[in-house]
């Protein structure tokens, strides 16, 4: 029979405590008799019939105690680590309610979420009702999540310990052949074990979150321990334990790439045909990948050197390349927090510069926040989790031609959005910032459901995989884009309508501008955006920071833009 939610909301870990108490001080009296059974072997001289049969039934006697022992030690064992698990679950269970209260949600007694509080005001676009119900559904879905999570453990530790218990009854735990009564106490807590429930397959954040919400420190402990690679990449997860899982990984990562050099290199000095051998041709390809993948762990260990970096996805197989995602400041408790993809030619062994304008980015808004009163954090975040185009894969999947990589990529940068929200007890101010393709990738991202974003800068961009802002699920106006004179990219309109001509967006300043006294220089080209003390990195740290109001406007369009954006061109030409 399946655990309910009315019969998991009401346990309690005090009987497991209380059992645990009575078989420590069983396992200790067991444990106490190894001095009575020495004495019981007779004198050291004893020699004879008697003596014999003696040592046989002290044998006996012995092994039965042996037994007993290991079976009481698993089923202490169980009981001490089921207490701990239910610990896991009450907390599951009470964070539940609490995200359901704050949330105007119901828990009916069979586990069932209602919405009661329902949206609670009225909408004059239909576009940002659309966008609120999914916001709600979000929240339902979210509990739900917690819901099912806090069963799935409860009903993995209830399989856990009726397995040990039934063992214990059924006397499968030892057979008496331990050299010594404290070997039988090992065997059995080894037998009493509870195993480690895993996350669930393919779980969405929300499930995530709500299954590492269910476990006991003791469980989260050893899945740091023993399988970090559970809880590295796992969106949902908060960020230090994500941190940590990777760091370790990628400790393990550099020593494994580095043995692996060694091995082929001495591999190719020892192939007698070079070049015309075939196994040579394999070690130089696989050298290639090695020698690449090393580069971005290095470059990632040097990034991490500096204590408020955070690794939040290490992934050296996933593709052609390597990807990784790096946080700056603290994203599990940040007020604000900015999530930036960026474009053509990004890879992870080049991967400290972005990391540096993200930095710089953050100080930027966290000096607009105190400019204007707000007492707010900011934390920024490089997402490179996705096969970024370069010039080498001009005519592969991943060209920067074709809009492959950016579904892709979106898809994943959304569950990574709803990630950093499920992982928090609060939601985050979250802005989405997308540069060049990374802009396209960051327009598929934002087209999905229930990302919690509050709001989105792109800039050079090639198109948003959109013509249509209202298929950008965010609220009116909280979209805005940026051109730099001289950006040919920005002028493709590849995916979508070029976004200098594109309704309902907001356009941001890019040349030289004055705001309050203070002088900001203008950019042009490409890759300038985010160079320090500019217009455009000024503008997009007040929308980091919450304050768009803040930004100077700005439409810096030239002769290859698309002509709709162009100021003098007449409205019946139509837009």
């Amino acid at each position: 029979m399946s655990v309910t939610w009315g019969q998991v909301a009401r346990w309690s870990g005090a009987p497991l405590r209380a059992a645990e108490d009575a078989l420590t001080a069983s396992r200790t009296e067991l444990l106490g008799c190894a001095d009575e059974l020495r004495t019981m072997a007779g004198p050291a001289r004893w020699a004879g019939p008697a003596s014999v049969t003696a040592g046989r039934r002290l044998r006996r006697v012995t092994d039965d105690l042996e037994v007993v022992i290991a079976e009481v030690s698993a089923a202490r064992r169980a009981v001490i680590e089921a207490g701990d698990a239910v610990a896991g679950v009450e907390h599951a269970v009470d964070a539940a309610r609490e995200f359901a209260a704050m949330h105007g949600l119901v828990i009916a007694g069979d586990g069932r979420v209602t919405d009661e509080a329902g949206l609670g005001m009225c909408f004059a676009d239909p576009h940002d009702e659309e966008v609120a119900r999914e916001g709600r559904q979000v929240l339902v879905d979210e509990c739900v999540a917690r819901v099912e999570q806090a069963l799935r453990t409860a009903a993995d530790v209830d399989a856990d310990l009726v397995a040990v218990l039934t063992a214990v009854r059924d006397h499968r735990v030892a057979d008496g052949s331990d050299d010594s009564l404290a070997d039988a106490a090992r065997t059995g807590d080894a037998a009493g074990h509870l195993s480690l429930l895993p996350p669930p397959t393919g779980g969405r954040p929300a499930d995530n979150a709500g299954w590492w919400a269910s476990l006991s420190p003791a469980d989260r402990e050893r899945i740091l321990e023993e399988h970090p690679d559970w809880v590295g990449g796992l969106d949902g997860i908060p960020m230090d334990v994500r941190d940590v899982a990777n760091r370790t990984r990628l400790e393990e990562a550099g020593d494994g790439l580095r043995d692996r050099l060694d091995e082929i290199l001495d591999a190719l000095a020892a192939t007698p045909g070079g070049p015309y051998d075939g196994r040579y041709l394999a070690l130089t390809a696989e050298l290639g990948t090695v020698q690449q993948q090393l580069a971005a762990v290095d470059a990632l260990s040097t990034i991490l050197e500096d204590d408020d970096r955070h690794l939040l996805v290490l992934d050296l197989t996933a593709g052609q390349r390597p990807q990784a995602v790096v946080a700056v400041g603290d994203v599990s408790s940040a007020d604000h927090v900015a999530v930036f993809t960026p474009g053509l030619t990004s890879t992870v062994e080049g991967m400290g510069g972005y990391v540096a304008d993200m930095a710089r980015l953050r100080a930027a808004a966290e000096d607009e926040l105190f400019r204007t009163g707000d007492t707010g954090s900011v934390a920024t975040v490089v997402w490179l989790d996705y096969q970024a185009p370069q010039w080498s894969s001009t005519f592969s999947g991943d060209s920067v031609a074709l809009a492959g990589s950016a579904r892709d990529g979106g898809a994943a940068l959304a569950d990574f959005y709803r990630g950093l929200n499920a992982s928090r007890e609060t939601d985050p101010d979250l802005t989405a910032l997308g540069h060049s393709y990374g802009s396209t990738t960051t327009g598929y991202g934002l087209q999905h459901e229930g990302t919690g974003v509050d709001r989105a800068v792109f800039f050079g961009s090639p198109g948003l995989g959109t013509s249509d802002v209202d298929d950008l699920r965010l609220p009116s106006e909280r979209a805005w884009y940026a051109e730099a004179k001289w950006d040919g990219v920005g002028d493709l309109g590849r995916f979508g309508r070029d976004p200098s001509a594109l309704d309902g967006i907001g356009h941001l300043q890019t040349g030289d501008a004055s705001v309050d006294g203070r002088d900001y220089a203008g950019v042009s080209g490409h890759s300038s955006y985010l160079e320090a003390e500019s217009t455009s990195q000024y503008n997009m740290a007040t929308v980091v920071a919450g304050h768009p109001e803040n930004a100077v406007e700005g439409n810096t369009v030239g002769l290859t833009d698309d002509p709709r954006a162009w100021s003098w061109w007449p409205s019946w030409l139509g837009g």
